[in-house]
């Protein structure tokens, strides 16, 4: 393979965030090339989807995918009440959502499934290929890769993204920094070969001795969480053994289970570290190639996942023209405070997760017995985690419920949104269908539903044009006309400027 093979996208690194955008590009009809360097599969440290991106699968027609291959490891897959900062509370099942409940399944299945999907979608993938560096031409880049045999691999590509984890080679190749704390904190994961000993699908034991959190992980297989105030300052490079992890289930849980075995032990660390930028010239980066961070609430694949959805349509959008370049800045405009606040969110996690203090147990009691109960502060809490939070709205949107989140909707030929987004990128939907058929920009999708209870902000509106990432590009108090609806397109699109509030559109 050398120049002469062009892909519109070159994709390095097919874990969920590589393989996420790979597939949306590949969807939007860009060629897409993905290189891993893998052969085999790696340990799976994520264990927990979140609710906003089972809805984004959903969109795609792979729900039925999800839970299918999590019913084969567990039956109680679904986990209606989640947990933040080690305090167990969150009512999941209160959500406004068809997918109200986080959903256990491992890593490892997680990115078979979305390599799949990927492939599905027409993108290219090699395995046993590493990436060597790259070179920004004046139409894209060359990318070099050596293969199991030592062979260099050139591909050429308009876009290239890193989705090579923390320690991203191209990252390091673009110049862009990465900065922040080394690891302070350490804390125990262990998937222990031991059916679950008790019925219920989370179990939390805590004392002055730390926590452990534990739930099934497949047949045979009880994963927990140990954060140990005697282990906490203990090196990453330490390894686990058997013994000092039976010890800590004593000193906490009152009994080691009679752990004999794991399938895997693995020592985690809180450091902290980010990108000052997510784009720079031809290279995107998405997922841990952007942020590591201590793996608060097991929310972190999801983020990366969720950033993966908004560059992917974007990327697919450029490469087939029917965007212009502007469109990639956006994803850093869109995505990157929300980096910010995950990033801050963990480290208050991290603060409640390791005060062992006495002081420290009394507020961790606090807050999971007189906060978390509150219906206000548990709703913050679950949008904060699941996703559900993220929201792209501006000052200057013409309408409220412009970059707010789409949830469930009925509409009145019986199908879901969801069922009706799988069929295009963009979606318009309207309380009331005009008299004569619309004349919709290509690739949109069209419904209507008496009610818009996408969102709060979206009550009241008389139709919506929602974004392929499930986010709302438009929303108009009236009914638009046609014309309008091509220009929201654009602007969605960076096509054209977007209306301020003050202009009239939309208000």
């Amino acid at each position: 393979m050398d120049l002469s093979d062009m892909f519109d996208v070159v994709v390095v690194g097919a874990g969920p965030a590589g393989s996420t955008v790979a597939a949306e590009a590949a969807r939007a009809g860009a060629s897409v090339f993905v290189a891993e360097k893998r052969t085999g599969d790696s340990p799976s440290r994520a264990g927990v989807i979140q609710p906003r991106v089972l809805e984004q699968l959903a969109l795609r027609g792979m729900m039925g995918r999800f839970r299918e291959a999590a019913a084969e490891w567990r039956p109680d897959f679904e986990v209606p009440l989640y947990m933040y900062a080690g305090q167990l509370g969150l009512r999941y099942h209160e959500m406004d959502s068809d997918f109200p409940y986080a959903l256990i399944l491992p890593q490892t299945t997680t990115e078979h499934l979305l390599r799949a999907w990927a492939q599905e979608q027409g993108a290219e993938l090699r395995r046993g290929v590493t990436y060597v560096g790259h070179r920004e031409e004046a139409d894209g880049v060359s990318v070099d890769f050596e293969d199991q045999n030592g062979e260099t691999i050139t591909v050429g590509g308009r876009h290239l993204v890193g989705a090579d984890g923390a320690r991203s080679q191209v990252r390091t190749a673009a110049g862009i920094p990465f900065e922040g704390r080394e690891t302070t904190l350490t804390a125990l994961s262990v998937d222990a070969d031991l059916d679950f000993p008790w019925p219920v699908g989370m179990k939390m034991f805590k004392n002055g001795a730390g926590w452990i959190l534990s739930y099934p992980f497949g047949k045979n297989t009880t994963r927990f969480i140990i954060v140990a105030e005697a282990a906490r300052h203990t090196p990453l490079s330490v390894a686990v053994t058997l013994d000092e992890v039976t010890e800590h289930l004593r000193a906490i849980a009152g009994t080691d289970f009679e752990i004999r075995s794991a399938k895997r032990m693995s020592r985690y660390g809180d450091d902290h570290k980010t990108v000052p930028l997510l784009t720079r010239g031809a290279v995107s980066l998405v997922g841990e190639a952007t942020r590591v961070h201590y793996p608060a609430s097991g929310i972190g694949m999801n983020y990366c996942i969720q950033d993966a959805f908004n560059l992917g349509w974007k990327l697919g959008a450029v490469a087939t023209g029917r965007a212009t370049e502007d469109l990639l800045i956006s994803y850093h405009e869109e995505r990157y405070p929300v980096l910010q606040k995950l990033m801050a969110d963990v480290d208050t996690q991290t603060s409640l997760n390791f005060n062992f203090s006495e002081a420290g147990r009394q507020l961790q009691k606090f807050f999971e017995e007189e906060l978390v109960p509150i219906p206000e502060v548990n709703r913050i809490l679950r949008d904060r985690l699941s996703g559900f939070g993220t929201s792209y709205h501006r000052e200057e949107d013409a309408h409220p419920a412009i970059g707010e989140r789409v949830s469930r909707l009925t509409l009145d030929d019986g199908r879901s949104y969801a069922e009706l987004a799988a069929t295009a990128d963009f979606v318009l939907i309207e309380r009331q269908a005009p008299d004569s058929a619309r004349s919709l920009p290509d690739r949109t999708a069209y419904g209507t539903v008496r009610d818009l209870p996408a969102s709060t902000t979206a009550r009241g509106a008389e139709a919506l044009l929602v974004r392929p990432d499930g986010y709302i590009g438009h929303a108009w108090a009236d009914a638009p006309a046609d014309r309008e609806i091509r220009e929201a397109h654009d602007r969605s699109l960076r096509r054209a400027k977007a209306p301020t509030a003050t202009a009239g559109a939309g208000v």
